[in-house]
């Protein structure tokens, strides 16, 4: 019975490590935000979403993920990609397409670049604890409450976290005032879908916190 449970806590343990480990779901943070307080009273209906990327590739890929996420909210979003053909349009040309689709909001977000640091992690041993058993136990109070045995041991490393850095702004596209702004940080943990899925749910958690999405 003691070699059963020991290997059930053993099993437990290890799975609960991994999930530790490996499950962490958002790696992005919103660093700085602001809102105007007037402006955000506002009936905002359609929103031109605009990725500034020096790859068009990344700019779609970007556009289109945003637009989607935001549809989950009943907003009306659209990727610039699919009605400004030109990669570096003027001010005035990004109006004029907002304005003949009815949207009344332009969301640009900038590419800032990456920052990488190293990260020392310490070794950890992860302990287990077994019933004590037997006639001392039974007869009077042992000293002990258990056996502590070593179940896993995680070495000591070096890792390198790097950082992207996006800037979203959002403004009103009659007036062009200036409604929002979020700079989020990302932690890249795995691949560029997965960073832009992390750096768009950061982005869009700080929308619903100031207000702006229901």
């Amino acid at each position: 019975m003691i070699f059963c449970s020991y290997r059930w806590a053993r099993c437990t343990l290890l799975c609960l490590l991994a999930a530790l480990l490996f499950g962490c779901s958002n790696n992005s943070t919103i660093t700085r935000s602001y809102v105007d307080p007037v402006l955000k009273k506002m009936d905002l209906e359609g929103v031109l979403i605009i990725g500034v990327a020096q790859q068009r590739s990344s700019r779609i890929k970007f556009e289109d993920a945003f637009a989607k996420a935001l549809a989950r909210y009943n907003v009306r979003a659209v990727a610039s990609h699919t009605l400004l053909s030109q990669e570096k349009a003027t001010a005035d040309e990004v109006i004029a397409v907002a304005q003949a689709n009815n949207l009344d909001t332009i969301m640009v977000t900038r590419y800032m670049g990456a920052m990488s640091q190293d990260v020392y992690h310490p070794g950890t041993i992860y302990y287990g604890v077994t019933p004590a058993y037997g006639a001392g136990y039974y007869n009077g109070f042992p000293g002990y409450y258990g056996h502590a045995y070593e179940v896993a041991y995680q070495q000591p490393v070096w890792t390198t976290n790097t950082t992207h850095t996006l800037v979203s702004d959002l403004y009103v596209t009659e007036s062009r005032e200036h409604l929002w702004q979020a700079v989020s940080d990302t932690i890249q943990a795995g691949s560029a879908d997965k960073l832009r899925h992390d750096a768009i749910g950061s982005l869009i958690g700080n929308l619903k916190d100031e207000g702006l999405l229901d």
